[in-house]
């Protein structure tokens, strides 16, 4: 089990700064994009190509947080 201390400190590695994991079963799920990350031993994995992509999806530049435009400071960046 992953403890609250740690678990308010993850973020999805894809968009850090806008997203929050929370406990599925056996694995960490983006609360954003929907990625799973596995829990293996007690520790999540938080490596994005090992990750579970979600239903529908087939590849990583499919995902939400990817197809936005990323925003640094009052520009766009495409």
């Amino acid at each position: 089990m992953i403890s609250q201390d740690l678990l308010d400190i993850l973020r999805c590695p894809l968009d850090p700064s806008k997203t929050r994991l929370r406990v599925q079963e056996d694995h960490l799920e983006c609360e954003r994009c929907a990625l799973r990350f596995l829990i293996k031993d007690g520790f999540p994995v938080l490596v994005v190509e090992e990750a579970g992509l979600p239903a529908g999806c087939e590849s990583i530049g499919q995902l939400p947080c990817q197809r936005e435009p990323k925003t640094v400071g009052a520009a766009n960046v495409k």
